[in-house]
């Protein structure tokens, strides 16, 4: 949300929210909020045909490069900075890595868009389908059940 707020990170869904919580503390409280809830395990996993392939070429490429700092089940490190990642959506892991990847991104760790620039789409699909596959001991959950309108 600082990021946001700043105009280091573009994300106009966001930028209502960021406007409004200005205080540090607020931040930190929502921060918090969000940090605690559960990742439900049906959550925005890749479902194309070629999921299977997908994901098994993503894995050899997480394995090689995303595990040390977002950790062996997308659990991240939140003492490094480095951000959890299992239960993400799809869409939206692709879309950061290839963001970070053309310089969109301008809050990125110099880290990660050091490694992330030699994927092509490709080998971004495959990365963002294997992540999104990723399941964090302790934080998954069942979705809750859409409540019916009467």
């Amino acid at each position: 949300m600082a990021d946001i707020r700043a105009g280091v990170r573009d994300n106009p869904t966001m930028y209502p929210f960021a406007a409004v919580l200005t205080d540090p503390q607020e931040l930190a409280d929502v921060a918090a909020y969000i940090e605690g809830l559960c990742i439900p395990v049906e959550h925005g996993r890749y479902e194309g045909s070629d999921a299977d392939r997908q994901m098994a070429t993503g894995k050899v490429l997480y394995e090689k490069e995303c595990r040390g700092c977002h950790g062996a089940s997308g659990e991240g490190f939140r003492d490094k900075g480095y951000p959890v990642i299992a239960g993400q959506h799809y869409p939206y892991l692709l879309r950061q890595m290839t963001e970070i990847r053309d310089g969109k991104r301008r809050n990125a760790n110099p880290e990660m868009v050091r490694i992330i620039s030699k994927y092509d789409n490709s080998q971004l699909l495959a990365i963002s389908a294997y992540q999104s596959s990723l399941r964090m001991p302790g934080r998954m959950c069942k979705a809750m059940a859409t409540r019916k309108k009467w």
